[in-house]
């Protein structure tokens, strides 16, 4: 029988090995059925890696875009975790027990909070705080962290700004707001925004299209922007694939009643940080099932053995992009056009600049620049389909054969098969 690399290298998607030539990955294909192994590394190999590097670079990149250069002071949140009871969550800020209720205090809420257990874990919160603390230090004039009511005051504070690296279903960026909601100092300051009243925001490197519009609709309307948009199962995949990769999910997770195979929210999340994989990604990357180790433990991505290192980097960023528009082999495109990727894309919907983010797993801002430039070679229309042209150019890079306008002729004699009357007789 052909080794389980043997059987995932054959499928068309999986030819350039990267990620999946490590022995983790192959011992995690392992507990796959014969037939499904192929779906389950084609799984992993639209994961979207992104590096230590890539979230700190494109999160400075993000707050000096929408943050840096507002005169205005601005009040910046590290996203954490809020207490709560019975579903909703304690107010962000102490508000006196009196008949004016007049939030008080000079700071806010901890970038990191303290540890109340010996053994309590720091997510991402630990690295998003140091990226958020260099970059007030950086604009000391006008970024403030985690103020409390009376440092909002005392520097008139126009901006209340959440930072999260990823936002997947949107609730726990939502019960952070509403913690700052339940406080009616903040809501007092929200209703005067159109004149020295205060606005919300929130900045995150990633988001699912349905995470970011169930925020949006938050009471405070806040603003949200994001460096890319999160692929996902949904996003990836057409209605057919997807529902194979869903059921895949669903047979090789856990089985409890309360158990979310795809993800916490069913939201079936395809990306990974060097600091963690999201509780939104599908279980079977990171939970325990029928007693055997997943490929992330705990949702951890660095370590010995771990499969994350190889699947980061140009290279492996090529790969997974050529696979994901079935464009053949990294090889087959010298130099890399990311233009020849996204024209590709281009060829079924939905085509809008964050459908094509979410599908790729690429910049938003790249995702803009390329179709600038495919709109000015006239190769895409308006609604970014491609043109006649496009399609041309699409037919040079996948290497097909062009359709022939003529039927091909058979080998040998031509013999009629019947005559008519001649005309006239």
């Amino acid at each position: 029988m052909s080794s389980t690399f043997e059987i995932i290298s054959s499928h068309r998607w999986l030819r350039s090995p990267t990620i999946l030539d490590n022995n983790r990955v192959i011992a995690w294909l392992n507990r796959f059925g014969v037939d499904d192994q192929p779906r389950a590394g084609l799984l992993l190999s639209t994961v979207k890696l992104v590096s230590a590097d890539e979230f700190v670079a494109d999160m400075n990149d993000l707050l000096e875009r929408h943050l840096g250069d507002g005169a205005t002071p601005i009040a910046l949140y590290n996203e954490t975790e809020r207490g709560h009871r019975g579903g909703v969550p304690h107010r962000l800020f102490a508000e006196p027990r009196r008949k004016l209720k007049r939030a008080t205090g000079k700071a806010g809420p901890a970038l990191v909070p303290r540890q109340r257990q010996v053994d309590e874990e720091v997510g991402s919160e630990g690295t998003l705080a140091t990226i958020l603390t260099q970059f007030a230090r950086s604009h000391a004039k006008t970024i403030v962290l985690s103020p409390g009511p009376d440092t909002i005051r005392d520097r008139r504070v126009r901006r209340f700004v959440l930072v999260t690296d990823f936002i997947g279903s949107g609730d726990r960026a939502l019960r952070y707001l509403t913690a700052a909601w339940r406080v009616r100092s903040v809501r007092s300051w929200w209703s005067r925004r159109k004149g020295r009243g205060m606005s919300f925001e929130v900045v995150a490197f990633s988001g699912t299209e349905a995470g970011v519009a169930h925020v949006r609709k938050h009471p405070c309307r806040p603003e949200v922007h994001i460096a890319q948009v999160c692929p996902t199962i949904d996003g990836v995949f057409d209605a057919p694939n997807a529902a194979i990769m869903k059921t895949l999910c669903g047979d090789y997770g856990p089985k409890a009643k309360d158990a979310q195979p795809l993800g916490y929210g069913g939201t079936g999340a395809l990306i990974a940080f060097s600091h963690s994989m999201p509780n939104n990604a599908p279980a079977i990357f990171w939970q325990r099932y029928d007693d055997k180790e997943p490929l992330f433990p705990s949702r951890v991505t660095s370590g010995v053995a771990s499969p994350f290192q190889a699947g980061i980097g140009d290279e492996a960023q090529h790969n997974r992009l050529i696979k994901l528009v079935g464009l053949g082999s990294a090889e087959a495109m010298v130099p890399f056009r990311i233009e020849s990727v996204i024209l590709a894309a281009l060829e079924r919907s939905p085509r809008s600049t964050e459908g094509i983010s979410g599908r790729l797993g690429v910049a938003l801002s790249e995702v803009e620049e390329a179709l600038k430039i495919l709109r000015s070679r006239g190769l895409i229309d308006r609604r970014n389909v491609p043109t006649d042209r496009g399609r041309r150019a699409l037919v040079r890079i996948k290497g097909e054969p062009p359709s022939p306008f003529l039927s091909k002729p058979k080998e040998g004699e031509y013999f009629p098969d019947s005559l008519r009357v001649p005309r006239g007789v």
